[in-house]
């Protein structure tokens, strides 16, 4: 009976559709279950399909990744910086995780497909695993099946994600950290767990083994488990010595891992800011900027800076520029050039906070619902204005129908970990780069909102369908923003691609 009070303090439920009749009446544990499983194998074949079809000159830096991972597997443990290794950038002082699990996994290639290819496939479960580990946090906020299905609609039929999901990208392994994070916290929370929290302790540092872009999370999952507990800190000493004492072979593992994934987070972070004074230092730091020129990332970083910091002439900047080889790079160096060139004819140009705020917002949903990769495929504005009004009414649900007394504060805990980490991302790191580089775009990618997409997600689908107090148009609004993420992904992106991004690219 406590554990039944417990989670109706905890769970807001949304009252249940019908149990019986046709599907535009109601909807059944059955249905929804078939629905789920048709949703997910239609995902899985179209990853199957872009893993097995797409050019590695598409997807957002393959190229780079996939040669890193193959540098890891040539050694036991960690590989060094050499002539070999500078056309893909650093492989020291990196956070190095993915590429060391994906290098291992490499010997596993006994099939006959190219490593590339391998690779791909083996990517594809870390996208599965996210989509689990939503649908379980969710589950921790509702228990209504239309809204789980809905969750699931919405994830497997998200273009980006979709087309990240089927390539070579650290970015997997970080959505399913952060993924994996949340939902162990809010569950402890939940569950008064310590292994739950410990859990998410360990999900959190190997999320910082993976990417840098990881870092800013923690500390906001940190002040959430200090809010959520700030009544009981003071028992945290006595509880901790309880613990350690009864501590069984489970515990004794997770305390073990998370030592040793803190010490190597320590020995990675600690040791870049002593030698170099950044937690990533780059490339031209580490080696000569001469070699350093043979890493297609840091030549367009190189040839910008000089050329802005009037070290060389924009005529020599374009000769440079002309010797990058990745093609997209290539193009975007001369971009970057052109455009600060206007800049300093037109200073008046120039955005402030607020101004480039809304430029970031549209870009955002614009390269998350289409891809923005080295071909690019974009949806024009007049096909997001149903992705804006559903964002809208999911909203206006949440600040109408929010009850923290049903819900308790899950709901808010899940926004609580959005904002912040996304208005860090918005004026710490795009802002900064767009007054450096002069473009509004420069890593401004939706993709790196993918740490978010769990919490984004269930904020979303839940109160779209709360905003409506009736089964009839909970499940119409729902079969409809199916039909149109379904819409969105695999068909809009077949009526747009070109040759180009099936020109295959051996490696």
């Amino acid at each position: 009976m406590a554990s039944e009070t417990k989670r109706e303090n905890t769970v807001q439920h949304i009252p249940p559709l019908s149990d019986g009749g046709p599907l535009g009446r109601g909807l059944t544990h059955r249905q929804a279950m078939w629905g789920t499983r048709l949703l997910l194998a239609y995902f899985g074949l179209r990853l199957l399909f872009l893993a097995l079809n797409i050019s590695s000159f598409v997807p957002p830096d393959e190229v780079t990744h996939a040669g890193i991972c193959k540098v890891f597997s040539r050694t036991l443990l960690f590989p060094e910086n050499g002539p070999d290794t500078y056309e893909f950038g650093l492989v020291t002082t990196i956070p190095w995780l993915y590429y060391w699990s994906m290098g291992k996994v490499l010997h596993l290639n006994f099939f006959g497909l190219t490593d590339l290819v391998f690779l791909r496939i083996i990517n594809i479960p870390l996208a599965f695993g996210t989509i689990f580990f939503a649908r379980r946090t969710l589950r921790l906020v509702s228990d209504s099946l239309l809204t789980q299905l809905l969750l699931t609609a919405v994830l497997t039929n998200c273009a980006m994600f979709t087309l990240l999901s089927a390539s070579v990208s650290y970015d997997n392994l970080t959505n399913l950290c952060a993924a994996m994070s949340i939902y162990y916290l809010f569950a402890s929370f939940k569950e008064q767990s310590g292994q739950l929290l410990a859990a998410s302790i360990l999900c959190q540092l190997a999320g910082c083994l993976t990417k840098i872009t990881f870092l800013p999370l923690v500390p906001v999952l940190a002040l959430l488990l200090i809010f959520q507990g700030k009544k009981s800190l003071h028992l945290l000493p006595s509880s901790l010595s309880k613990h350690v004492q009864t501590m069984a072979l489970r515990s004794w593992l997770l305390t073990g891992a998370i030592l040793i994934l803190l010490a190597l987070n320590i020995n990675l972070y600690g040791r870049n800011y002593l030698n170099y004074g950044q937690l990533l230092p780059s490339m031209e730091q580490v080696i000569s900027s001469k070699a350093a020129m043979n890493y297609r990332l840091s030549a367009r970083s190189i040839i910008f800076n000089q050329y802005r910091e009037d070290k060389i002439s924009y005529m020599d900047a374009l000769l440079l520029t002309g010797e990058i080889t990745h093609p997209g790079d290539k193009s975007d160096t001369f971009y970057l050039l052109m455009n600060y060139e206007k800049l300093k004819r037109n200073p008046q140009l120039w955005m402030g906070p607020f101004e480039y705020g809304t430029v970031w917002l549209k870009t955002v949903y614009a390269t998350i619902l289409g891809i923005k990769a080295h071909l690019p495929m974009y949806k024009e504005t007049n096909f997001l204005v149903p992705y804006y009004i559903l964002s809208l009414v999911a909203l206006a649900g949440f600040m109408l129908r929010w009850r923290p007394r049903q819900s308790g504060w899950l709901p808010v805990g899940l926004a609580a970990v959005v904002l912040p980490y996304a208005g860090y991302l918005m004026y710490a790191i795009n802002y900064t780069n767009y007054l450096n580089y002069g473009v509004p775009g420069i890593t401004l990618q939706g993709r790196y909102l993918f740490p978010l997409i769990v919490p984004l997600s269930i904020l979303f689908c839940h109160y779209l369908l709360l905003f409506f107090r009736t089964e009839v148009l909970r499940l119409t609004l729902a079969l409809l923003t199916i039909v149109l993420f379904i819409a969105g992904d695999f068909p809009w992106f077949l009526l747009h691609t070109t040759p180009q991004w099936y020109q295959w690219m051996p490696h």
